[in-house]
């Protein structure tokens, strides 16, 4: 017999050992609190738990509204039951249960892309990971400002101007007090982070930087987990802050949008890797698009033809009718459509990491109707991805 099932608190050694053995990082183990062992599922078969994960409800920042979301952590598989197809059932149940909850859409940070892009789940976007050396940063000028050691008593602050300079973008967690005080101010181990907000000589916070440090055999660097700024002076003063570790650090790795041009305010460029974001599937297209907050002066009406072979509850004609932005989704019966893709497609156009017209010149997105991907090309518009978060 196989059962999908919310483990117990006495069943809580099962899922360590299992986490330990799956994962080089784990959580420290004060993180797992009555209410996230309550998150924890498993697949079991004749008693025995083969698979393993955790569902987290989330409300994501999508533009100018949020949608509710389901992220899914620690799916691990003893190595004697793998190959079997248990870890596919296991996400399966668990996608059933978060569309039952409201979720629209599943996050997931994969341990191997192709697996999870096999089963419906596809690349949210993708972030810069910019590597400076302090004395490249020295081309910023200093303020008559001061830098604040902040913690959990200062995150109303942090979070304002963390919503304030990320407004518009998709992918944002919406932070909660916990997810500030567990996730964002202390490591994975447990250890707390360095954190500091710049303030104006006003005292107004404007920017704030959380980050470690490591020890390297080459030389030590700066590891920054948030670097958030609401103008330009504000993010300018963080850097500033990273140069004065010159005799300290050889480099800062710093986590930017895939568009902010720090190449371009630099008088040499600096190394740049590109590192996706989250994964994401579809859970439900008629509430995702229901709910979807859409450029507030779309009016007009296309048809769409959606494929989900995985969850094919998903799969057909809609038509989406806007008004102002408000989307209103009707399910229809079989028929030509003026746009058709996969559900994979739909949450990467939704995203904004691909764009419906870039869609089409790659084969992603099918448009006989010129009109309609036009209208989806404005209904669309605003900032790429951004996600500084990890689960």
């Amino acid at each position: 017999m196989i059962e999908y099932r919310a483990l117990t608190s006495a069943e809580f050694e099962q899922f360590w050992a299992l986490d330990r053995y799956a994962f080089a990082r784990q959580y420290h183990r004060g993180r797992y609190t009555p209410e996230v062992i309550a998150q924890l599922r498993g697949l079991f078969v004749h008693g025995e738990l083969v698979a393993q994960l955790q569902i987290m409800p989330f409300r994501m920042q999508a533009g100018n509204g949020a949608l509710s979301v389901g992220a899914i952590g620690s799916v691990a598989t003893w190595p004697q039951h793998r190959r079997r197809g248990y870890a596919e059932q296991l996400l399966r149940a668990a996608c059933t249960e978060l569309r039952e909850q409201g979720a629209v859409l599943a996050l997931l940070y994969p341990f191997r892309h192709e697996f999870y892009h096999r089963l419906g789940w596809a690349l949210a976007g993708e972030r810069r990971l910019v590597q400076p050396t302090p004395g490249q940063l020295r081309a910023f000028q200093a303020e008559a400002s001061t830098y604040v050691a902040v913690g959990p008593d200062q995150i109303e602050e942090l979070d304002a101007i963390y919503r304030g300079a990320l407004r518009g973008r998709y992918g944002p967690l919406v932070r909660d007090q916990n997810w500030w005080r567990v996730d964002v101010l202390r490591t994975w181990s447990g250890e707390p982070y360095h954190a500091f907000i710049w303030r104006d000589d006003q005292g107004r916070g404007r920017s704030y930087l959380i980050y470690r440090l490591e020890r390297h055999e080459a030389g030590d660097r700066i590891v920054c987990r948030d670097i958030v700024a609401l103008d330009p002076t504000a993010r300018a003063q963080l850097f500033v802050f990273l140069a004065r570790h010159a005799d300290q650090i050889v480099v800062a790795e710093i986590p930017t949008p895939i568009d902010a041009p720090l190449n371009a305010l630099l008088p040499t460029p600096v190394s740049t890797t590109v590192v996706p974001l989250f994964m994401q599937r579809v859970l439900d297209v008629t509430r995702l698009l229901t709910e979807y907050p859409f450029t507030a002066t779309t009016t007009g009406h296309l048809t769409i033809q959606i494929a989900d072979e995985w969850l094919p509850d998903n799969a057909g004609r809609y038509l989406i009718e806007w008004q102002q932005g408000k989307a209103t989704v009707s399910r229809l019966g079989a028929g030509e459509a003026d746009l058709a893709c996969t559900s994979a497609t739909l949450s990467q156009l939704l995203s904004r990491y691909l764009r419906p017209r870039t869609a089409v010149a790659f084969g992603l997105l099918a448009a006989p109707q010129r009109q309609a991907l036009l209208l989806l090309e404005a209904a669309l518009d605003g900032l790429p991805p951004f996600c500084a978060d990890y689960w």
